[in-house]
């Protein structure tokens, strides 16, 4: 079984990006086209079906227009799960269509159990729940978020999955406002954030793939570029997940002196200034889409 960790060092250097798509469909920002295609269906299908078919087209057409200048795409599940079974099918059915362009896909759903409960999330983002025949599928997933303040015990049963080719990256220095207020409080001299960096090391240390990368990475924002730093010390041979560009406002320069190895190391994400560029673009969706995509890989260019 190939590591998740040479698959995204691939997909990054056949695109020549490190562009990380993030897929939060919104029914308020669904473009008017598919908002008039699926209204009407709503009073057949239930609206659940409805919204969740709208949502399933959306990413499809965002994929498709994306994948020759993105390297990962991440979709986030609580959009697609506050729509019940019917979001959660979306959802498999947005993951394929990525698998179908060679997309690897970082489920962003931010678990963290122990024991049974861990093993269970584990199995529904990536496939093997016990069925009567046979295992059960699963979302198929490559990668997916975990949170770690439930401790080490919480994370194995995740990073088990990395064994079969799968991926995790743990959250460490988030991008969000309310960050600070745990992440960097003192432990032993030096910031929570930074032993959780040094926890996803001891984790990911048995799971090294062929390009150099561990299949255990880190989540950390590009809002705190000194923090990034410090976690990319504590990771040099992690995939670090970097949300906090664009939308939330960094930019580029907070990705100085971040890239390590040769496929980088790490991935930026954006969701919105990519997924409805059309907004401010005037354009096609999946049009103003590709553009955003490829002005960002370009922009990012420079970090490398």
């Amino acid at each position: 079984m190939q590591h998740f960790s040479d698959r995204l060092a691939a997909a990054i250097r056949a695109r020549r990006s490190v562009v990380c798509v993030g897929l939060d469909p919104v029914l308020e920002r669904m473009p008017p086209a598919l908002v008039a295609k699926y209204r009407p269906q709503a009073a057949e299908l239930g609206e659940d079906e409805a919204v969740a078919a709208c949502f399933q087209e959306f990413c499809s057409g965002i994929i498709d227009a994306v994948a020759g200048f993105a390297a990962c795409a991440k979709p986030q599940a609580a959009f697609f799960e506050q729509y019940g079974a019917a979001g959660w099918r979306a959802l498999g059915a947005v993951i394929r269509c990525a698998h179908e362009h060679e997309l690897p896909v970082i489920l962003d759903v931010k678990r963290g159990d122990i024991a049974s409960t861990g093993a269970a999330y584990g199995r529904a983002a990536f496939g093997g729940a016990p069925g009567f025949a046979a295992p059960v599928a699963g979302l198929a997933a490559d990668a997916l978020t975990a949170s770690p303040y439930l401790g080490d015990d919480s994370l194995e049963p995740l990073v088990a999955h990395c064994a079969d080719g799968k991926g995790v990256f743990v959250l460490t220095r988030t991008s969000n406002p309310g960050a600070a207020l745990l992440q960097e409080r003192e432990v032993e001299g030096q910031p929570l954030y930074v032993c959780v960096a040094e926890l996803v090391a001891r984790l990911g240390a048995a799971h090294m793939g062929d390009a150099g990368y561990s299949d255990v990475g880190a989540v950390v924002g590009a809002t705190s570029p000194a923090s990034l730093r410090l976690v990319r010390e504590a990771l040099p041979h992690a995939f670090l997940l970097v949300p906090g560009y664009g939308a939330q406002g960094a930019g580029a320069d907070a990705l100085a002196d971040v890239a390590a190895g040769g496929a980088a190391g790490f991935v930026v994400n954006a969701s919105r200034s990519i997924i409805y560029a059309w907004q401010t673009e005037t354009a096609e969706y999946r049009r103003a889409a590709a553009g955003a995509a490829e002005s960002m890989r370009n922009d990012l260019a420079s970090a490398l």
